[in-house]
């Protein structure tokens, strides 16, 4: 069997990393904590204005060439914010109510975070005035891929996924056509 070579420096130890590793300038735990609150915030909102269908502000929550993968329809990436906008825009009226919850940022960079959230998503297609009884609910989630793009936290993708549902019945959207997700 092999003798390992020693990974330790004179500068290092099992607690403390060569200095080669560290990054020259650490951003202070203030920095981490500001990026994952903006970061933090997206999700939030992207569910706030699906909601009150504010499909301009929804499609501001993304880079020019954000990528969004719907819950319902994975593998199916929308490209650029226009195409984004189109998905919510173009549906028929909808009384939805999407809850946010459990949602994770790890910061990689100044300008680079990327994080996981839950949402569970209510609605009623028959009816758009409140109250109204939901027709059935559903559980998912989001893989999301955040930038700093001219000073503002953005999503560069969001992945969404179906996990559970409740009654109702899973829409079956037919696949989008290339020039519908941004493609052509």
């Amino acid at each position: 069997m092999p003798v390992s070579r020693r990974r330790w420096t004179a500068s290092a130890s099992p607690t403390r990393p060569s200095p080669r590793l560290m990054p020259r300038n650490p951003m202070t735990p203030e920095q981490r904590l500001l990026i994952e609150q903006a970061c933090g915030k997206l999700p939030l909102l992207f569910a706030h204005y699906a909601d009150i269908g504010d499909h301009a502000a929804l499609k501001d929550l993304f880079t020019a060439d954000g990528t969004y993968d719907r819950p319902f329809q994975p593998g199916y990436p929308f490209h650029g914010r226009d195409a984004i906008q189109s998905i919510f825009r173009d549906r028929p009226p909808i009384l939805v109510r999407h809850i946010v919850t459990n949602v994770l940022v790890e910061v990689v960079s100044e300008t680079k975070a990327r994080g996981t959230n839950y949402v569970t998503m209510l609605s009623n297609h028959a009816n758009t005035e409140m109250p109204q009884e939901a027709g059935g609910i559903f559980v998912g989630g989001f893989a999301d891929e955040y930038v700093l793009d001219a000073g503002t936290w953005r999503f560069a993708s969001r992945a969404g996924h179906l996990a559970l549902h409740q009654g109702g019945t899973i829409p079956a959207f037919p696949p989008p056509t290339d020039e519908a997700r941004g493609l052509k």
